[in-house]
């Protein structure tokens, strides 16, 4: 899992920072305290697929009932396709950097960035005709690949190039530190010494904005950990395996911070694209090597990652139908209707129009998710339950009907415009669903759904949660 954090995405991120005022200090702080926030959700939600070997879609019928817990798993998969998206556009921008120096066009890239476009819009803008025919084209490639290859059954050349990918995005990151450490003269205490630009309220709003972005960061693959982990060897390796990645992105953060810091020395310009920055500020030979590193890892993350788990959600819909490579269809075609790059393309789309707006809803499913497991059922539930339709998970016609009012009144909190303090609310988007879920979910589900859908549930939130007579039998039996 660890291995994930390893995309360009990450490194924008850190860097965003910097461009809503922030400093140095700042930027690097927050994405370590956002990572660390969003892994105790995460171990959470891991614990139940490690536990019981099941995949999150499976798991989640505990808590929004046997039919409604295709909901979750198509906000997942949108959220998935967005990211498709992305890093599609993220493999063009690698591919035109590499064309704009070997056609010798960099004053066409300097031109835009005089007038202070610096960011992921650069490059299509410079090249409008080559970028989008680049862009059809791995599209084109990758629906390929995954018509020929499919992942699940992917040749083994394949997963073991995957396997590579960190190491390579790494090297990438590296490279452009040290490439732009030494522009600066490794002037590492003025680069740390970038002090915030806004004062304020105005800095709170973008403190607690960067904090929830980063959070909501890694928020779809806090939801989707039970994929992974039911085939963990036990709960100490799924926890311990999972520990290093706030670090791990404190290490990126530091370079790309950093990285851009000197940059802003150097050339008066803080570019938080590692691609755009490659391709104009260094020398050619590297420029393009990094491209080729960020353009070939980027591929492999974006046909493994972004495509299985989205995939499968979709054809689960309709598993008669649909197959695995149809719902990989569907996959594509959410992510070009849905059109994520295009908040990519600036610091306040890529943080408000996408991370804030996709960590609102995450923030309410995993919110649903872990005060129901965690809380409420001690990490305890009726294995059998969950695959039967008329069992305990059934609630009303399949549904919980806790969870969706729950999701919907804290949906219109965060969302509606006219809502008093709407900015601070919306920059704090994943913390105050996820909070907002439970105080409201906990009281529905003690007070009505429990004893009116499963009144066979014994106990309390205060002591050892809601739990059946057999569960507890079987529990109780594993510790004698």
């Amino acid at each position: 899992m660890v291995r994930h954090g390893f995309i360009v995405p990450s490194w924008s991120l850190a860097s965003v920072g910097l461009s809503f005022g922030l400093g140095t200090i700042d930027s690097i702080l927050l994405v370590l305290l956002g990572n660390a926030i969003v892994l105790i959700p995460m171990i959470i939600q891991s614990h139940g697929g490690a536990r019981y070997g099941i995949p999150e879609p499976v798991l989640t019928r505990t808590r929004w009932g046997v039919y409604g817990a295709m909901f979750p798993s198509w906000v997942r998969a949108v959220i998935g396709a967005g990211w498709w998206g992305i890093e599609s556009y993220i493999m063009t921008e690698a591919a035109v950097g590499i064309y704009a120096i070997l056609t010798h066009r960099l004053d066409v890239i300097e031109s835009y960035v005089a007038r202070g476009i610096a960011s992921p819009y650069t490059l299509s803008l410079a090249f409008p005709q080559v970028f989008w025919a680049t862009f059809t084209a791995i599209i084109l490639l990758q629906v390929a690949l995954l018509y020929f290859s499919p992942v699940p059954e992917a040749q083994p050349a394949l997963k073991w190039f995957a396997r590579l990918t960190a190491p390579l995005v790494l090297l990438g990151f590296i490279l452009l530190w040290y490439n732009f450490m030494t522009m600066s003269h490794w002037s590492i205490g003025q680069v740390l010494s970038i002090r915030p630009t806004v004062t304020g309220i105005n800095y709170w709003i973008a403190w607690f904005a960067f904090l929830n972005a980063n959070i909501a960061f890694w928020a779809t693959m806090a939801l989707s950990m039970p994929d992974y982990t039911r085939f963990a060897k036990s709960q100490f390796a799924q926890t311990v395996g999972q520990i290093p990645m706030p670090f791990m992105m404190l290490a990126i953060a530091f370079l790309s911070v950093m990285t851009t810091g000197a940059m802003e020395q150097v050339y008066h310009v803080a570019i938080w694209d590692p691609i755009l920055a490659a391709t104009l500020y260094l020398n050619p030979a590297m420029a393009i090597f990094i491209n080729a590193l960020f353009l070939l890892a980027t591929f492999s993350v974006n046909v493994f990652a972004n495509t299985v788990g989205p995939a499968y959600d979709f054809a689960n819909t309709f598993p008669r139908k649909l197959t695995w490579f149809r719902g990989a269809l569907i996959v594509i075609a959410v992510s070009i209707i849905l059109g994520a790059w295009t908040y990519y393309g600036s610091a306040y789309g890529y943080l408000y129009n996408w991370l804030l707006t996709y960590g609102g809803l995450l923030g309410s499913v995993e919110g649903i998710i872990i005060f129901d497991y965690a809380l409420i059922r001690r990490f305890k539930f009726e294995l059998t339950d969950v695959f039967w339709s008329r069992g305990r998970f059934r609630y009303w016609r399949g549904i919980n009907p806790a969870a969706f009012i729950t999701f919907a009144i804290v949906e219109f909190i965060i969302y509606a415009p006219f809502i008093p303090y709407h900015d601070i609310v919306f920059s704090n988007s994943w913390l105050l669903s996820f909070l907002l879920s439970g105080l409201i979910y906990v009281p529905l589900m003690t007070r009505w759904v429990i004893p009116k859908y499963q009144p066979e549930l014994k106990g309390s939130i205060f002591r050892g949660g809601y739990v059946s007579d057999e569960v507890m039998t079987v529990f109780s039996s594993r510790n004698t």
